[in-house]
């Protein structure tokens, strides 16, 4: 039940703003049919994802491959488009003490299983690593740029003692749309749902309509499943001591802030350092859902806040990533950790503690995080990317703060709108027109010595 009964009657509002990809409906299209396919799409979307997602991503495709031929791998080849080039390209593959596309590769065809996707590696055991650091040192296992391109694409070519098997992943971190074995195209079981594969667009919904769907929402305990999850994660980096860069600059938090980045930044360093604990990816991104859960619920915590209204509030903070990521490409130049994730983090701070003129507050905090994050760049999954973290989280607990006093960045100044949805599109469309600086970025990685690709 999405709208409660003396809600009935607004609920029937028409929503001339939707523009359906999916939903097929006769008639009236309701904020109560609104409220579930948000609340679906998200539910959806969250994910488990060990290490980094793209590496995750590559081993997923050259383990659908590998099954699909079977037999001893001879060879490995992935091609890629440049998100999935770059953000892999000196990240570290969980449990192997390496890193880069080739290893993900490699490690994928040699033992993975694709049934779990973007954990097809999870259990690899010191024989399999060593065979794929094997492959990868012979020159047996390589990675190519395909193109530059914000699309997800990648083309795992695995040659074995039976044959060659070749998957392409395509659009999606996890949805594989070619298996060819020698020569042969073989059908692709699909474990989607009806429609899936052209999904409802959360940046169809007006921003006004999200919101009061988060309002309405019942039934929200899943979002609690990403915080358990990406806190485990945390503990885990915390114990193995791989989050160095993290507890260096907090040793002993002192405020609800240094808590939430803490918690926020050790997780993100503890993945992208190949910790053998998941995280809770939305968008295809484990950092995007650390940064859009953790600070918020190490607020609520610190200050009791209940958990209804913590819930409401995840919610609100997933809706609002996943918003930004939709318009700007899955893949963009720009780290859409901190655009989207920090903004959805700051959002949710904001429903934490605001009580009147609620949307008000929420659109200021979003013009401030328009006005100061908007085109920070991502070169690649690596340890920065905890200290780009940082500042989201520092900048959406001053975000928060500043609308909660009532103030924020203009709307006549540079690109912020004349509303959410107008701010929202702005912040896209940069992340979307910064695709040429990524030639640059990648010349300069591939230039580097210690070549990860």
């Amino acid at each position: 039940m999405i709208i409660s009964g003396s809600d009935q009657r607004e609920a029937q509002t028409v929503l001339p703003f939707v523009n359906l990809k999916s939903f097929k409906t006769e008639g009236t299209v309701t904020l109560n049919d609104i409220g579930k396919l948000l609340i679906d799409t998200v539910r959806n979307d969250l994910t488990p994802s060990l290490g980094v997602t793209e590496p995750g991503a590559i081993a997923y495709a050259s383990a659908s491959a590998a099954r699909a031929v079977g037999g001893r791998v001879l060879s490995v080849r992935v091609k890629l488009n440049s998100g999935i080039y770059k953000n892999s390209f000196t990240c570290a593959v969980p449990g192997t003490g390496g890193m880069g596309c080739a290893l993900a590769a490699a490690l994928g065809a040699v033992c993975g299983d694709p049934d779990k996707k973007l954990m097809a590696t999870e259990g690899a055991n010191r024989a399999d690593i060593a065979e794929a650091k094997q492959l990868v040192s012979t020159g047996a296992a390589v990675a190519e740029l395909a193109s530059v391109s914000p699309e997800i694409f990648i083309e795992a070519t695995v040659e074995t003692d039976n044959g060659v098997a070749a998957a392409t992943v395509r659009g999606r971190h996890d949805r594989l749309v070619s298996l060819i074995v020698n020569g042969r195209q073989e059908d692709i079981p699909c474990d989607e749902p009806d429609g899936a594969a052209e999904e409802f667009c959360v940046s169809s919904v007006p921003f006004s309509e999200i919101l009061r769907c988060v309002e309405r929402s019942q039934e929200l305990e899943f979002t609690d499943n990403a915080v358990e999850m990406n806190l485990a994660l945390f503990e885990d980096g915390l114990r193995s001591g791989s989050i160095p860069l993290t507890v260096s600059r907090i040793p002993s938090p002192k405020s609800r802030e240094e808590y939430a980045e803490r918690l926020t930044c050790g997780a993100i360093e503890a993945r992208v350092r190949g910790a053998a604990s998941p995280a809770m990816a939305i968008t295809g991104s484990g950092s995007h859902g650390i940064l859009c859960t953790l600070p918020i619920h190490a607020a609520a915590r610190f200050d009791g806040v209940d958990a209804e209204r913590e819930h409401r509030a995840l919610l609100l903070s997933m809706l609002v990533t996943r918003y930004i990521k939709e318009l700007s490409g899955l893949l963009s130049t720009a780290c859409g950790c901190v655009l989207a994730g920090g903004t959805g983090a700051a959002l949710g701070l904001v429903y934490l503690y605001a009580g009147d003129r609620l949307e008000e507050r929420l659109t200021l905090a979003l013009d401030s995080m328009a006005a100061s994050v908007t085109g920070m760049i991502c070169h690649g999954g690596n340890t920065g990317c905890s200290l780009k973290a940082a500042v989201g989280v520092k900048m959406a607990f001053a975000a928060a703060k500043m609308a909660l006093d009532g103030f924020g960045a203009e709307s006549v100044h540079g690109i912020i709108g004349a509303n959410a949805d107008e701010t929202m599109r702005n912040m896209s469309r940069i992340a979307r027109d910064m695709l040429p600086v990524e030639n640059s970025i990648i010349d300069i990685m591939r230039k580097k010595s210690g070549n990860g690709a």
